[in-house]
């Protein structure tokens, strides 16, 4: 009863924010002048916004030190996982024209470091060093068909360093992140198990191991974006191929749900996954403030785990550089899917309703391989997963942003009475804060 309840609200207050707030801006905007230019990111701006002067002032992209909060509610997601928060600070350095450049999500327990250097004496043949960890000290579950599998769970943690060399070139239309890069790496790591005071008692956590991975690395940026910093003009693209091999790794698990997973199938493993974005003028109308984003990606590998294989959910996106590579299945719990394989294509419609001030309708078709009982027994499937979404980018006061989402997934499973049927939804509300 009280889920239902919970289910009626979320769609109500989607419904009254794009009713009450969203759709008399977005009429108001088609009075406005054909004869505007979207304002870019890093420009300054001055217009009159409801008969007062609002002004952007330029902003340097080059050195970006930000904290971004947010919280995603999803109302048919088990209870442990209703409501999830999330943050981290994010730091960009781009120096000497982008000889040396840091990007670093950091939130401590989860931390994603990538730092490049271009001596005098290479061309532009770079320096490359990683870090990736996730030491989260709680036991993490799968899920089957929208059920916790608690049965199984499993704290572990992951340790990747990387060095290696790279190669980069600006691409038009030459801002500070528009460039073709190439790199290769090789990720030295360890990986650490602990059983989860859940799991099973026969249940075989895997043994500790260290994890050596090379990875192949191609980005190209050739994106305008708007003073929100999202894709207005161009096009971006990105390749990662995976090999990696483990030290030692022996049968583990035996279960009720997966059962015994077999290690020397698992102990060397390689996957391949790609992006490719475009931003487009909408043909018809003021093609300014009218948008059409696609975007589409894809992943396949061989002999992947549950700790090798892709992660795919419903973490927040974003319009920087590295943040298009991520793909993100609209209405799902962070890191619900452990995939062999996947597909996903994404449609967005996006209007300007005030410079700093965006409204995006959302469509998606998403293939993802995943576990599904059939007959009593567990089996992968290439399921579609078809879902919507509304969500609307906001200017905020102290040099901050605000993202609001809804959206509903038609292909996703949740438990309700007893037994999975599909359909979830989820709210988000993302704050970022820049210093």
């Amino acid at each position: 009863m009280c889920r239902n309840v919970l289910r009626i609200a979320a769609r109500r207050w989607a419904g009254c924010i794009l009713c009450g707030f969203i759709l008399p801006m977005l009429i108001a905007t088609f009075c406005l002048s054909a004869d505007y230019r979207t304002p870019r990111a890093g420009e300054s701006y001055a217009t009159e916004v409801f008969g007062e002067l609002a002004m952007a002032p330029p902003r340097d992209r080059c050195s970006v030190t930000a904290l971004n909060l947010g919280l995603q509610w999803l109302p048919d997601a088990p209870s442990d996982y209703e409501v999830l928060p999330y943050g981290a600070f994010f730091l960009w350095r781009n120096k000497d024209n982008g000889r040396q450049r840091l990007r670093a999500v950091m939130a401590g327990l989860y931390n994603e470091v990538r730092y490049n250097a271009t001596p005098s004496w290479s061309g532009k043949t770079e320096l490359v060093m990683t870090l990736e960890n996730m030491t989260i000290p709680t036991a993490r579950q799968e899920f089957v068909e929208g059920v916790q599998i608690d049965q199984e769970e499993l704290e572990w943690h992951r340790v990747h360093l990387g060095f290696g060399l790279g190669w980069r070139t600006p691409l038009f239309p030459a801002h500070q992140e528009n460039a073709l890069e190439v790199a290769l790496t090789y990720e030295p790591g360890i990986l650490l198990f602990i059983e989860g005071s859940d799991a099973v008692d026969d249940f075989r956590p895997p043994r500790d191991t260290y994890e050596g991975r090379v990875h192949f690395r191609v980005r190209a940026d050739a994106l305008e974006r708007n003073i929100m910093e999202l894709p207005h003009l161009g096009w971006a693209a990105g390749f990662d191929g995976f090999y990696g091999h483990r030290a030692r790794w022996d049968d583990w698990g035996d279960g009720p749900v997966f059962g015994m997973q077999n290690g020397q199938d698992h102990r060397t493993w390689s996957m391949v996954r790609l992006f490719a974005v475009a931003a487009v003028p909408m043909p018809l109308g003021d093609s300014e403030r009218n948008r059409l984003i696609a975007s589409l990606y894809g992943g396949i590998g061989e002999n992947l785990d549950r700790f090798s294989a892709f992660r795919l959910g419903g973490e927040p996106a974003g319009g920087e550089w590295e943040a298009l590579s991520r793909p993100t299945v609209m209405g799902a719990i962070f890191d619900e899917f452990y995939s062999r394989s996947y597909a996903v294509a994404n449609l967005e419609y996006r209007r300007e309703l005030l410079f700093f001030c965006y409204l995006h309708l959302r469509g998606q078709l998403a293939l993802v391989d995943r576990p599904r009982v059939k007959n009593r027994m567990l089996d992968w499937e290439m399921d579609l997963l078809p879902a919507m979404g509304v969500g609307i980018t906001c200017g905020a006061p102290w040099n901050s942003q605000i993202e609001f989402g809804y959206s509903y997934n038609l292909g996703l499973l949740r438990e309700r009475g007893g037994s999975s049927t599909f359909g979830a939804s989820a709210l988000t509300l993302a704050w970022s804060k820049e210093f």
